[in-house]
């Protein structure tokens, strides 16, 4: 998809951003309204739930939630089959997006030239100085392609290596996204409540359900972990599989899904194509 319409790009990262620092606002008012002596039920809270005809950052979040709504029908992937999967509400499908789609490149204010992270600061080549302390940096709108599914899940953090996920270290540069991760998560979790019906909630019980059988020495919480962890990469690979169709972009050749020991190809659930 091409960044054919970056005022409706904008409005919807805009949104996203917001969103997320409101959901991180609210989590530090809780924490602190528990620290408080005496009792402070979150629940009867007038900040987080407003009173009366007052609104709270509940109902403000809310409405958030519904402007990124009005949004998504602009992008193919909601329309044909976002929408459609249970557990994938408005803000996970629009931070899905922006993550697949777009990035942000910084740019010098002076002359434009793209900027190089460096520890602790960006650096302009062109005029040979560090931008740090120059306020808010300017950023050119750019398009991602991911040409395959392991980079789309190596870029969400959810590639392994030596037997687990990548981890950040101090004074490396990640070539992944923490924001991917963190959304994996949340989708995992989604799922994990579903009803067993639940297409990616079914994956989720019958890979714990083989770990249980191959590796019942390992802890529960290990299996279940990694029962999850598999799904969250089947839908990535499903999102994957229906971007890349959609767009009209060349899509693998079918995969082994090696993640779950299958040999055989696993169409993306809930779309008709």
């Amino acid at each position: 998809m091409e960044t054919e319409n970056k005022e409706s790009i904008a409005y919807l990262n805009y949104l996203i951003r917001t969103y997320q620092s409101l959901t991180d606002m609210m989590a530090a008012t809780k924490n602190r309204l528990q620290s408080l002596p005496g009792d402070h039920p979150v629940k009867f809270d007038r900040i987080l739930h407003g009173e009366d005809k007052e609104e709270g950052l509940e109902t403000i979040k809310g409405r958030i939630s519904r402007l990124i709504g009005k949004e998504l029908p602009a992008w193919a992937v909601w329309e044909r089959w976002l929408k459609d999967v249970p557990g994938i509400g408005n803000v996970t499908a629009a931070e899905l997006i922006m993550l697949y789609y777009y990035k942000y490149i910084p740019v010098c204010k002076d002359c434009v030239t793209v900027l190089e992270k460096q520890e602790g600061t960006y650096w302009c080549e062109s005029c040979q100085k560090s931008v740090k302390g120059d306020g808010n940096l300017d950023y050119l709108l750019g398009d991602k392609d991911f040409q395959t599914i392991s980079k789309w899940w190596a870029y969400m953090g959810r590639d392994i290596k030596d037997g687990a996920m990548r981890k950040r270290k101090k004074g490396e540069m990640s070539n992944w996204s923490s924001s991917g991760r963190r959304l994996g998560f949340l989708i995992g979790e989604s799922f994990n409540k579903q009803q067993p019906d639940h297409k990616y909630k079914a994956v989720l019980l019958a890979e714990k359900a083989k770990y249980e059988k191959s590796q019942p020495e390992i802890s529960k919480g290990w299996r279940h972990n990694k029962a999850k962890n598999n799904a969250i990469k089947l839908f990535l690979a499903h999102f994957w599989t229906v971007c890349r169709t959609l767009d009209g972009k060349p899509v693998s050749d079918p995969y082994a899904m090696v993640i779950m020991g299958h040999t055989n190809y696993i169409k993306p659930f809930y779309f008709e194509g």
